[in-house]
């Protein structure tokens, strides 16, 4: 913009920035003389709403003509549309920086807030009110006049004459639900996003003056929400405290400029300016040459004030009769006793209409149902503005939806209500405390107050529905159960009851006494016409029957649940359907339909603006594409979920993405530590909010980043964690995938017993679920533990049944099994002596792979290779196993790397090069000697050894060979002597045992 011209005004330098637009020291080339010249900077959805608030501030102010209010000379428009406003550019200081510098005097003070009342009132008067008075928009020029700025937020109100009372009753109504002006100087009224009028700008240049004089901000706070809170409920101590120089009577005009009850307030500005002005004489007086010092400790001998001020007073006089001072302590317990009963603030009774729409929204949530409980609950708010209970249900809403900005907004407005919960009626309170808790995740509060509840409503079915809402919560499935069937007990109409029964009847797989309730629950929707409700038994039963493995019937009721949310148009329902649907068509390994079904679902969601779903849903497709190892499409979507949770502050919906980022950088074997910095801020939020499942998922993930890194310890630390917590919730999906995880950690420690035990223990649960694509995986990894074990005909039966398994999935995953079907048949080979056998598995293994981007393929190429060294090739077996140790660098993970590297020393020795084999070998066994990886390392002493012996070194080989036969003798009593017999059963064990026992009694 600099050095363009706008209209006759050419820019000549930026002055600042501010939320709406950009201030520019301009030229009027007509006039000669330098103003300040604002443009709109706003762009998104809401342009057009801060336009139109731009222009009402040059529309409003240009009526204004004061000595203490920014003139405004000039408004219009751009060529290209943009809107800007030409002001007085006032040469000189902000109060933010006289404030700042320390350089502010109390009667400098009064008189600068006296002057900015003056211009409030004048604005008043024309039915403006500023709503953003802070110290920034005070400016002082150079002659020391006060000048207010910025009339970006100000607020046109039409003014009856024939209202005696205009002048203080300027209400105003922003749009629903937002919040206007800066936090630290918000009124009460601005805070809670309601109505406001003058006395609001009142209340806002009180936190002003307060932090002139104070030396601190009234209402200090690390965040806009905490700010709000203490504006909503906090008295702050008066300046005094803080500043000795400040007298009692300048107290109390501070007191009550910022008293929450605008009633109570000054009710004009000239009534504060009038106030300010008596008291200035005396300021004069007192410290008019000290200036405030910002953030100074309380003044000293500070005297209590109030009752307590009092009682001590009275005893510090000379003594009375104790008769007396008891007596005087009962009148004035008496006294304050009555007056509270008489003065007390009376609990808000909302009217009939409000507490219909209440009652819809709350049995919404008894349902489930949250996204439908909005629109009742907004619409009970909208109709009484002071229904507690109503903003404390819709809080509960945004929570469980993920919206925890719009939440903590409501409990301000709850906060901002009701301050003192004592006022409500008993149940209202003991609600009010339930839901809270329930927000805050604190289901034993939430507990103890619904029983609470029930003690005083013993015969209503809603109360024990919610007391068995907070045990569900707190998974106490029994206790849940038992208040569901109580609740139905005294209402068989129930509908909301029997289907939290179904639901949990479903979680504890026992799915006779679940469709028994599912079926109840869905003849009372349809007895009702609640169309709606049957979708969602529909969905619940389908998500039911995922979860204990039923996937074809699961992907029925899921179908019909979707056709059902379409008939009724219920996007949400429709949207959560297409989801779950995803889910299910991907474990059945329909993986090309499960990404369609949830790119339509992200879709719908997108345009129905339920950006919670949207995120929800693109997690689930990166989920999709990872598990068709589509990885860039997946951190493409994973990315931009990541990016609408942050926009839409969905911290849940974050930390989920978060975590399944991390799954994908895990599965890919690549930015480990990327991945566990993704884990460890997932792990906190999870953590803090009381989500154990997602914590312990995020513990499992972060274990297996610790196992790639070679972290063993750490890793199994955070298994058996996750082990723990699974056996703990007999959560059989998590279990079998924590067994899974541990069988892998052995299986790298080469512990082939440990891991071929967990290992069939993940093998029963997943057969028993029926996933067909994990099955596949496992018959792999038992079969290889049994080839290692010298079980090869064990290994070969296995690997029999696996054809079968795999035609149940798409061509993509038949591939990558057969993939890894065709290294265990390589390692067999290979150990048996068969090397035309090995070497056609392992090449085909490395075809099927793609080559050795990946871990499988980098394996196939190892086997390969392997299998030209042992076969008696040598030049071109070196270059193979030296382009595999530069491959194995790539997929980060250790252990591959330790193997090749042995795999390299053997391709040297064969090759003639003892020395640079002895090296290798030598870094390979320290490698596995830290992992305690004693198979490995017991073979890399005997490869050491015969390095040792073509190098003429017979001492060297004899000592590498005795240790390869300890760490042997080690192995053995690691593994037992059943598991160890096995091994040395293996054709090439017996090879290698015996060169070790030669070598060991060479001379």
């Amino acid at each position: 913009m600099i050095g363009k011209t706008i209209s006759h005004y050419r820019i000549v330098s930026k002055l600042g920035e501010g939320g709406m637009g950009v201030v520019y020291v301009a030229e009027d080339t007509v006039l000669h003389r330098r103003v300040a010249i604002k443009t709109l900077n706003a762009e998104g959805p809401g342009k057009q709403h801060f336009r139109s608030r731009f222009l009402r501030e040059a529309r409003a102010v240009s009526s204004l003509s004061h000595p203490h209010i920014a003139t405004i000379h000039d408004y219009g428009e751009t060529e290209d549309g943009q809107p800007y406003i030409v002001m007085e550019l006032v040469k000189g200081e902000t109060l933010s920086e006289l404030i700042a510098g320390e350089a502010l005097t109390i009667p400098r003070a009064i008189e600068i807030i006296k002057q900015v009342a003056e211009a409030l009132a004048e604005a008043h008067r024309y039915g403006i009110v500023h709503r953003d008075i802070k110290p920034s928009n005070i400016a002082i020029n150079e002659r020391g006049d006060v000048k207010v700025l910025d009339f970006g937020l100000a607020k046109q109100i039409d003014i009856s004459p024939s209202d005696p009372d205009a002048h203080t009753r300027l209400n105003t109504q922003t749009r629903e639900g937002v919040i206007v002006g800066t936090p630290m100087y918000l009124s009460p009224e601005q805070a809670l996003g309601v109505d406001v009028d003058a006395r609001s700008d009142l209340f806002s240049l009180g936190s002003v003056l307060y932090e002139c004089i104070a030396g601190r901000p009234a209402f200090p706070g690390s965040s806009a929400v905490d700010i709000c809170a203490k504006v909503i409920r906090d008295d702050p101590p008066p300046p005094s405290q803080f500043n000795a120089s400040v007298s009692p009577e300048l107290d109390r005009i501070v007191q009550k400029a910022l008293t929450k009850n605008a009633d109570e307030r000054y009710q004009t500005a000239d009534e504060m300016f009038a106030a300010l002005e008596s008291t200035e004489a005396n300021a004069q007086k007192a410290g008019s040459d000290r200036t405030v010092t910002r953030l100074i400790s309380p003044a000293a001998g500070t005297q209590p004030t109030g009752a307590l001020g009092t009682l001590s007073d009275i005893f510090k006089r000379p003594r009375l009769s104790i008769g007396y001072v008891v007596a005087a302590i009962l009148v004035v317990g008496l006294l304050v006793m009555g007056g509270y009963f008489l003065f007390r603030n009376k609990p808000h009774k909302p009217l009939a209409e409000p507490q219909k729409w209440h009652d819809i929204g709350t049995n919404y949530i008894r349902e489930g149902a949250y996204f439908k409980a909005i629109k009742p609950l907004e619409q009970a708010t909208a109709l009484d503005d002071k229904f507690v209970l109503a903003h404390a249900r819709l809080a509960e809403v945004w929570t469980e939806l993920d919206y925890s900005e719009k939440a903590q907004l409501e409990l301000l407005r709850v906060d901002g209500l009701v301050p003192n919960r004592s006022i409500l009626e008993t149940v209202d309170a003991l609600y009010l405390d339930a839901i809270r808790a329930t927000i805050t995740r604190d289901f034993p509060a939430a507990i103890r107050a619904n029983r609470e509840i029930v003690g005083l409503k013993p015969n209503e079915a809603q109360a024990y529905l919610d007391l068995g809402r907070a045990y569900e919560k707190n998974d106490d499935i029994e206790e849940a159960i038992e208040n569901f069937n109580v609740a139905v007990t005294h209402d068989p109409q129930y509908a909301a009851a029997y289907l939290r029964l179904g639901i949990l009847y479903g979680r504890k797989e026992d799915l006779a006494k679940a469709n028994v309730a599912f079926e109840k629950a869905d003849a009372l929707f349809q007895t009702l016409g609640d169309i709606e409700g049957s979708g969602e038994v529909l969905y619940q039963r389908g998500t039911v029957l995922t979860k204990i493995g039923k996937f074809d019937d699961a992907e029925d009721q899921l179908q019909r649940a979707l056709d059902l949310s379409r008939t009724s148009n219920n996007q949400y329902l429709q949207i959560r359907t297409m989801l779950q649907l995803s889910t299910v068509l991907q474990t059945r390994g329909k993986t090309a339909q499960a990404k369609q079904t949830a790119v339509d679902a992200v879709k719908l969601a997108e345009g129905a603006g339920i950006e919670n779903l949207a995120t929800q849903g693109l997690t689930d497709l990166g989920n999709a594409y990872l598990v068709r190892r589509e990885y860039a499409e997946a951190e493409r979507v994973l990315t931009k979920a990541l990016e609408f949770s942050r926009r839409n502050k969905g911290r849940r919906n974050q930390a989920i993405a978060l975590l399944t980022m991390a799954k994908l950088l895990i599965q890919q074997e690549i930015r480990t530590d990327e991945a566990i910095g993704d884990l460890e801020e997932a792990l906190k939020y999870f953590q803090e909010g009381g989500y154990s499942k997602e914590f312990s998922l995020a513990v499992l993930l972060r274990g297996r980043a610790r196992l790639l890194k070679g972290d063993y310890p750490g890793a199994l630390q955070d298994f058996r964690q996750q082990l723990d917590f699974a056996q703990k919730t007999n959560n059989q999906a998590q279990l079998a995938s924590t067994y899974l995880l541990i069988g892998n950690l052995f299986k790298d420690l080469e512990q082939y017993p440990d891991a071929l035990k967990n290992f069939e223990q993940s093998y029963a649960v997943y057969k028993a679920l029926d996933v067909p694509i994990t099955i596949g995986y496992l018959i792999v990894d038992r079969s290889e533990m049994l080839a290692h074990l010298g079980r090869a005909s064990e290994a070969r039966s296995l690997l029999a049944e696996l054809p079968t398994i795999a035609n149940r999935l798409d061509s993509k995953f038949q591939q990558t099994i057969f993939a890894r079907m065709a290294l265990a048949e390589s390692q067999i080979a290979l150990s048996e002596g068969r090397f035309s056998e090995a070497r056609e598995k392992a090449a085909r293994g490395l075809t099927l792979s793609g080559g050795t981007t990946s871990h499988t393929g980098v394996e196939a190429a190892f086997l390969l290779a392997l299998v030209q060294v042992r076969s008696g090739g040598k030049g071109v077996a070196l270059k193979s196993m030296q382009a595999v140790v530069e491959s194995a660098k790539q997929v980060h993970d250790e252990h591959l790397l330790s193997l090749t590297m042995l795999g390299q020393a053997e391709a040297l020795l064969v090759n003639g090069d003892a020395k640079a084999s002895l090296q290798f070998a030598s870094d390979a066994q320290q490698r596995f000697a830290r992992a305690s990886q004693l198979e490995s390392e017991w073979q890399a002493w005997l490869l050491i050894a015969k390095a040792s012996a073509k190098q003429n070194d017979p001492t060297g080989a004899r000592d590498a060979a005795r240790r390869a036969n300890e760490v042997l003798a080690t192995l053995e009593q690691k593994w037992g002597p059943e598991a160890f017999q096995g091994y040395e059963s293996r054709i090439d064990v017996k090879g290698w045992r015996k060169e070790a026992e030669e070598l060991g009694a060479s001379q």
